[in-house]
Order: C-alpha cells, then structure tokens, then sequence
C-alpha cells in the first residue's frame, strides 16, 4: 500500500460517514484474514521441514537455533539451511501474532 492510498484511508476512517468506516474496517479485516489463512499454511509447510531436521539432528529447533546463534555449531550446509527455516518460522510467527492481535475475529 503506498502512502497516499494510507492517508486516504486514514482521511476517511477519521473523518468519513460510519457506513464509510464499517466498509473500511470491514473490508482491511477480511485481507487480514486471508492473510492469516496463508500464514498459517506456510506455517505448517516450515515445520514440516523443521520436523525433518530435528529428526536428522535428534535437537530441537529452538535448541539449534541458540545453539548456532552462539557459534557453537558448525557451518555445514544441512545447518545453514535448518537455520534458514527456522528464522523463516520466526519471522511467520512474529508476522502471525502482530495480525492475530488487530484481526476482529
């Protein structure tokens, strides 16, 4: 969204007719939830993979990622890519709650 498109949508929320700003509220409410639904799902994809590794390494995730975070593991290829899922899943995650939390239910 750029900025002019914000700024008229900030114009009407504050200043509009209250059908304006239902239509509004209501209309941004049902992107978020689509966006949640497509969270969720590359969600569930990530820790799939998450799963695999753990298996492979017999650690958690969360384990790992401290663990690598720290220097205390090395940098073979297999690593360098469980860290890449799991720092995707924070950020999903991080992304998840922030929506959760304006998202009417």
């Amino acid at each position: 969204m750029n900025a002019e498109i914000v700024k008229v949508l900030d114009y009407q929320l504050s200043h509009g007719l209250d059908f304006e700003k239902k239509y509004i509220d209501s209309t941004i409410n049902k992107i978020f939830k689509v966006e949640l639904y497509m969270l969720k799902r590359e969600i569930k994809r990530v820790e799939v993979k998450l799963s695999e590794f753990e298996k492979c390494y017999k650690m958690s995730s969360d384990s790992f990622y401290k663990k690598f975070n720290k220097g205390k593991l090395g940098d073979d290829r297999g690593y360098l890519n469980w860290f890449a899922y799991k720092d995707t899943y924070n950020k999903l995650i991080e992304r998840l709650k922030e929506i959760q939390s304006i998202v009417h239910a």
